[in-house]
């Protein structure tokens, strides 16, 4: 079997399964599966040999497009299945409806240390410690600052304006969350230290010791999630364009000092870099495990 999509709402699978049930007069199979925090989810599965493989991958990504449209649920209500079968719903929560609201802003528990951290920085710096904690936690600028290796990281932790920490914690937010939900906390914790010691380690040579702030990191979790949702067939239903989009905000960094803003471009770029490549990795791992 194939792994097409997992969904923390219970009526994607289904509406998904009865559109082409009815279409192709194929049964798609739903299996209750649980997600590291122990929360139950619907996977939907593509049965070996089935035939019209193509064509179902080009309706999943119209349905992750747009999963609201009309023709899903009246998809359900032809095939007379307006009722998710007993051997899905059997370990779901009698309030997950109820709780879809809350499902919807779950957050992993290194995706939010990361934020309360960044955010409780940035806090004391506008307090008025700025000085203090820029140069406990700026990257090694001499051969004895090389031997404290904390500094490797605390970079990242640092942000020099109300906008640059607000942008930087607000796509982390929503796709470090994405990427922990779906992978596990380990492999969020392992792209975060890849991408910060080694868009660090770039950025410095590029322009010295003198910079800070998440964004590296950020550009690392977005490429991870391009490639995740490329190659798994929009798992995570991004936009179209998205890739452009980041390539755009890359670009805005060369030109970005006539505006008086300065953007570390190297760090932004590696970044970039490192999460498609740890993307890729993730996404041949997965499969390796899924099909059976």
């Amino acid at each position: 079997m194939q792994l097409l999509f997992r969904s923390e709402i219970p009526t994607f699978p289904r509406q998904f399964r009865d559109y082409i049930r009815q279409k192709y007069q194929i049964e798609l199979i739903l299996k209750t599966e649980q997600n590291e925090f122990q929360q139950q989810i619907i996977a939907v599965y593509f049965p070996k040999n089935t035939p019209h493989f193509d064509e179902i991958m080009q309706d999943l990504e119209e349905f992750s497009r747009n999963p609201l449209d009309d023709r899903y649920e009246q998809a359900s209500w032809e095939t007379g299945d307006i009722s998710i079968s007993k051997d899905i719903t059997k370990d779901l929560p009698k309030n997950a409806t109820s709780n879809l609201r809350q499902q919807l802003f779950k957050t992993g528990p290194f995706t939010l240390l990361m934020t309360l951290i960044c955010v409780i920085v940035y806090g004391f710096e506008i307090i008025g410690f700025d000085e203090q904690i820029m140069q406990w936690a700026h990257y090694p600028s001499d051969f004895q600052e090389h031997h404290q290796l904390w500094r490797y990281l605390t970079h990242t932790l640092v942000h020099l304006s109300t906008m640059h920490v607000t942008f930087n914690l607000v796509w982390w937010w929503i796709f470090a969350s994405a990427i922990e939900k779906s992978f596990g906390t380990i492999k969020l914790i392992i792209l975060y230290l890849c991408a910060a010691i080694i868009t660090g380690i770039i950025q410095n040579f590029a322009s010295g010791p003198n910079f800070f702030g998440l964004s590296g990191v950020v550009y690392a979790v977005l490429g991870c999630v391009v490639v995740i949702d490329k190659l798994n067939h929009h798992q995570f239903a991004l936009p179209q364009g998205f890739f452009n989009m980041l390539i755009i905000g890359i670009a805005f960094g060369f030109i970005s000092p006539i505006f008086g803003i300065e953007m570390g471009n190297a760090a932004h770029i590696s970044g970039l870099i490192i999460g498609l490549v740890l993307g890729f990795i993730q996404e041949k791992i997965t499969k390796s495990f899924n099909l059976v």
